[in-house]
């Protein structure tokens, strides 16, 4: 198993962090990568909520709610991944004022492909997260920041 993890501050309340990281259809309102989103459940949020994730590259994911703390965590099991398996990631918050929320993103998943998929996960993969989660927590901060919607790319924001 691997494990990536990124946390940063946002500039938005526990409240509006909390709304948008808890609602799964709420995820392409923020997330760069993100293209589109199906709810697949009657409810979008709590445990068993679950949705389908298409990210712009064509490559998507099955992603539903397995444990979760209101205001505190989510942790959502991604399945019909390229190259993943036993898939989780948690998205965890913590006020620090009334308008800035810690936001961590961290993935624990093992990988196909054996010794080879251990490989390319120490090698490449963990980086690519990464980078995806520095980008996921722009957009985040972006979208609470602005309300306005991220596409493609988070306006004056750069990963680094």
């Amino acid at each position: 198993m691997s494990i990536v993890q990124e946390t940063r501050v946002v500039n938005g309340s526990i409240e509006k962090a909390w709304a948008a990281i808890s609602k799964m259809g709420a995820v392409e309102e923020w997330h760069p990568n993100v293209a589109k989103v199906e709810v697949l459940t009657e409810h979008d949020s709590g445990i068993g909520a679950s949705r389908r994730v298409t990210f712009h590259d064509g490559n998507g994911s099955v992603e539903t709610v397995v444990k979760e703390s209101e205001q505190k965590f989510s942790t959502v099991e991604m399945t019909e991944m390229q190259m993943m398996k036993n898939a989780f990631i948690t998205i965890s918050i913590k006020e620090i004022s009334d308008e800035k929320t810690e936001v961590t993103f961290l993935i624990d998943y093992g990988t196909t492909m054996g010794p080879i998929g251990w490989l390319m996960a120490r090698l490449m993969m963990n980086r690519i997260l990464r980078k995806v989660f520095v980008i996921a927590l722009a957009g985040l901060s972006y979208h609470l920041e602005t309300g306005e919607r991220v596409t493609d790319s988070v306006p004056g924001h750069e990963a680094k």
